[in-house]
């Protein structure tokens, strides 16, 4: 039992959640860009499929800032966005890149060559673009998200993490939709086809908040539990003696 418990003790220490959050977050914030130009139908209406991944940053956001305070949530949100970026301008330099499809003897390969180089053009011409209205938007509007998450944490003394996160969420969400689709979008698709993702967007996002507020809670626990865990045992408790209590 001691040997697994210095083994668990060695895992605990050598994983450090935060950076596995931050790692998640990055992967999140490129996955949205990567896909937020590709508009979709669903129940008749358009929506960006990069909406679909975008609620998660804030899920996991949040807790960092519950638990590490604004500093350090502010901190891992600078360096994603800065990460995405240079991944955004990477992307587009690579995407000039392109393989000269004249060479292969089989049409299929020709043709599956052609598609590729048309969409590395198509993604490279808007992903910068994406990748700076994203900063901005997510920038703004995770500001007034933990602003809000923690001060609903000191009117309440720290209880309804659940309420304070889907609140401060929706905060973050509209202000971060608003601004960030306005750059991304506004140029490249009619002003209606705008109107309509964004509707779509926060729709799904207000839902898919209240589902997702039930992880942030756990990853709370999670990271409260894995604080606890480094905190050095007490080796000796002080015992304070008082003269009036000694009997001769």
């Amino acid at each position: 039992m001691k040997i697994v418990r210095e083994l668990a003790a060695k895992t605990m220490t050598a994983i450090d959640p935060i950076v596995i959050l931050s790692f998640l977050i990055l992967v999140s914030a490129i996955a949205s860009n990567l896909t937020s130009y590709k508009v979709i139908q669903i129940f008749g209406t358009e929506a960006s499929l990069g909406t679909f991944t975008m609620p998660i940053i804030l899920m996991l956001l949040n807790p960092i800032a519950e638990v590490y305070g604004k500093n350090r949530s502010n901190q891992i949100l600078f360096a994603t966005c800065l990460a995405e970026i240079i991944f955004a301008v990477s992307f587009s330099a690579l995407s000039q890149s392109q393989r000269d499809c004249s060479l292969m003897a089989l049409a299929g390969e020709r043709s599956h060559c052609e598609a590729l180089n048309s969409s590395y053009i198509l993604i490279s011409e808007h992903i910068v673009r994406g990748s700076v209205s994203f900063a901005l938007g997510c920038l703004i509007g995770s500001q007034f998200n933990t602003r809000f998450l923690l001060y609903l944490k000191t009117l309440w003394s720290s209880r309804f993490y659940f309420i304070r996160d889907i609140f401060s969420s929706i905060v973050g969400e509209v202000v971060y939709t608003a601004i960030c689709f306005m750059i991304a979008f506004y140029g490249v698709f009619p002003f209606a086809t705008i109107v309509k993702i964004f509707a779509f967007s926060l729709v799904f996002k207000f839902s898919s908040t209240v589902i997702l507020s039930w992880i942030s809670q756990y990853i709370v626990q999670l990271l409260y539990r894995y604080q606890a865990w480094l905190e050095p045992a007490p080796s000796s408790k002080k015992v304070k003696f008082s003269s009036r209590y000694l009997q001769v």
